[in-house]
């Protein structure tokens, strides 16, 4: 089966959760009771669409105003959402919901299963061109109908039996298919709301949810501010009255906010931690979630001199990841906190045919460049973002200076123009990173394969496609893990991209705060959290 996580990822990288705010005004903009709940995002979110919802950021709102038909609890199990039961046929391959009597919409109007038929199909349909449309794959014609080899819609995989009945039917059984369905590729959407305003999921007005949560005022470049919903099924485990979320990309402001109490929570980066002068308090107030997340840099295949491969290799192997600013170096493609079969897959699977050598890579990069028939490289920019980004740019590009006698220009761009270069392949070498939205190797290595949108490297690999749909196919785990191991193994032989470390996003939460946790993709969840 096809599952894909594409994350929200898109991209967490190292510093999307670098949160910042401006001055001590926000005291002033949101009220410090007991039920408001105040914390500042790095980024601002471009819509609130879930199907466009591809980067942990964008998530951390999606995941609080909408909800599908299940949620995925601190320990990874599962918890209703809008479904308030499920069963699952004896061969594992369908899947029928009951959904909630009581289930609503903001504007108090009823919400029924087709409207999640409606928003899968949606997802799908190629026009709307959402990042996460390959996490639907799994379901039975799904793939076929992304790609436009299937047109009649009702073939499709789900559909609503009755009005609180929805039933979905899988290619083969997907033992973390339930896991995927808390992401917001599954979300339902409000079809009369979306079609009637054309700025719809980008301002406050225009999104009827169905979630904890609503927006009730969006400033762009400043705030976003979120009441409780009242038409929510289950309004009472909800504590928080207000959610208060301003958008500053400033980490010395957002430090000064979180020491004078006027933000409850904030995140900082490993390398930011040097300059926060950390205090006693704010020591035992250190959270250390356990998420899935790797940084790696992509190389364009398309364009010379990375569409050889020795000289890729010759770049991926000078770097000294020890020296980088995560003590967690990366060799391979999926994290550590990934399950195997028996173990976690990356203790069952180390990966061993790679290496860090300057002077091997200075014979493989000589005999790249005598393949291409080349004297001298071309010039060459590695495109990344944000500040903590950009000083591990420079002491990579420094390392290939010393190391390969190679000088790298390196370009700083915002994030969102960083998506769409690489989405463009309007780039030689740049800066990724991705979170896990569900524990499996999937959640990785399909970011390769050649049907996944975010794979922005131009490789494309018949071989490598087969050992992912294989271990789609496969129940037997022993079996599958093979499947993803050989397929990692493709990756670090052919160098499509370098793994350089797992990263970690380190919290600060006020000791008064309780139950807001950070998921596998670093997304933040604060729906049943309150203060005490």
């Amino acid at each position: 089966m096809r599952s894909t996580y594409i994350t929200r990822f898109l991209i967490l990288f190292t510093c999307v959760l670098l949160f910042g705010t401006s001055t001590s005004n926000i005291t002033q903009a949101a009220t410090t009771t007991a039920k408001t709940f105040r914390f500042n995002l790095y980024l601002e979110p471009v819509t609130l669409d879930p199907a466009l919802s591809s980067d942990s950021t964008t998530s951390t709102i999606v995941e609080a105003i909408f909800e599908g038909l299940v949620r995925t609890q601190p320990n990874g199990a599962i918890e209703s959402g809008v479904a308030e039961s499920w069963t699952i046929s004896p061969d594992g391959k369908t899947y029928t919901f009951t959904l909630r009597a009581d289930a609503r919409w903001s504007n108090g109007e009823p919400l029924v299963a087709s409207e999640f038929v409606n928003a899968w199909q949606r997802v799908l349909s190629p026009a709307t061109r959402s990042p996460l449309a390959s996490m639907l794959f799994p379901i039975a014609h799904a793939q076929d109908y992304y790609k436009g080899t299937l047109t009649d819609a009702s073939q499709l995989g789900f559909q609503a039996l009755d009005d609180h009945t929805l039933q979905i039917v899988l290619q083969q059984p997907l033992p973390y298919f339930l896991e995927t369905l808390s992401s917001p590729a599954f979300f339902p959407v409000h079809a009369t709301s979306m079609t009637a305003s054309t700025h719809w999921g980008s301002q406050a007005s225009s999104i009827v949810s169905n979630g904890p949560f609503v927006v009730t005022n969006w400033t762009k470049g400043r705030s976003i501010t979120l009441a409780r919903n009242p038409q929510y099924a289950q309004a009472e485990k909800v504590h928080f009255d207000q959610v208060f979320v301003r958008f500053i990309n400033d980490p010395d402001k957002e430090n000064n906010m979180y020491r004078s109490g006027a933000i409850d929570w904030s995140g900082i980066t490993e390398s930011n931690i040097p300059t926060y002068k950390m205090t006693n308090t704010m020591r035992k107030e250190t959270v250390y979630p356990n998420t899935a997340s790797l940084y790696y840099y992509t190389f364009n295949v398309t364009k010379k001199p990375f569409n050889n491969v020795n000289i890729r290799k010759a770049f991926a192997m000078s770097i000294k990841r020890s020296s980088l600013i995560s003590p967690k170096s990366a060799y391979g493609f999926v994290p550590p906190v990934i399950k195997g079969a028996t173990s976690t897959f990356r203790k069952q699977y180390p990966v061993t045919n790679f290496e860090t050598s300057a002077k091997i890579a200075r014979q493989l990069l000589k005999k790249g460049m005598r393949e291409e028939h080349i004297t001298s490289l071309p010039s060459i920019t590695l495109i990344t973002n944000g500040e903590g980004n950009q000083y591990v740019a420079n002491q990579i590009t420094d390392m290939w200076k010393r190391n390969l006698g190679v000088t790298i220009k390196v370009k700083v761009e915002n994030f969102y123009t960083l998506l769409q270069d690489k989405q463009k392949k309007n780039y030689q070498i740049a800066r990724s990173g991705w979170s896990a939205d569900y524990n499996d190797p999937a959640a990785f290595l399909e970011l390769f394969t050649s049907w996944n949108s975010e794979n922005t490297s131009g490789w494309k690999n018949a071989t490598y496609d087969a050992h992912i749909t294989k271990a789609y196919n496969l129940t037997d785990a022993k079996a599958r893990m093979k499947e993803y191991r050989a397929a990692e193994k493709m990756l670090t032989d052919q160098m499509v991209a370098i793994p350089l470390y797992y990263f970690n996003t380190y919290f600060l939460q006020k000791s008064n705060v309780h139950d807001v946790y950070v998921d596998y993709s670093g997304a933040i969840h604060f729906v049943y959290g309150y203060k005490k």
